[in-house]
């Protein structure tokens, strides 16, 4: 990841925890409950990280998602990956096996490359199979815990 982008977040402020679009829908929700109590808790150890591709899977804009617009301000959302990392998520998504009738998707992908470069202990997902799949072809994933939203 290119963290030196005058747009990405300060590598000091990074939390261990990592976000899919599963737990942005959460927190979009009109009563986000456990997923914005999660939050908070997630907070504590540094900022949140959010792929910015995430972003675009569950942004929906408008009044019904202030909840989240709130979250992901008290979150570090990271834009700059490079070519070679886009060719990792395309090998890592290429060789996982995934879940009957699952698609490979490269955000989910970006998600679990995210993590394990970072060193984070958590990703918040809506679907743990999926990036298990995802963390189980990158070497130093087995800390990764993937924590149903």
């Amino acid at each position: 990841m290119n963290l030196g982008c005058p747009t990405c977040p300060d590598l000091g402020t990074l939390g261990d925890v990592v976000y899919d679009a599963g737990m942005l829908i959460a927190l979009a929700e009109k009563r986000p409950g456990l997923a914005l109590v999660r939050h908070r808790e997630f907070g504590r150890n540094g900022l949140p990280v959010v792929p910015a591709p995430v972003v675009a899977q569950a942004w929906r804009g408008g009044a019904s998602h202030a909840h989240l617009a709130r979250a992901l301000k008290e979150c570090a959302v990271v834009c700059c990956y490079t070519e070679l990392e886009w060719r990792r998520v395309g090998e890592l998504i290429g060789r996982a096996e995934l879940p009957p009738k699952k698609r490979p998707d490269p955000v989910d992908g970006l998600v679990a490359l995210t993590a394990v470069e970072i060193g984070a202990a958590v990703v918040a997902t809506s679907d743990p199979e999926d990036i298990r799949a995802y963390l189980a072809q990158l070497p130093r994933a087995e800390a990764v815990v993937p924590l149903r939203v």
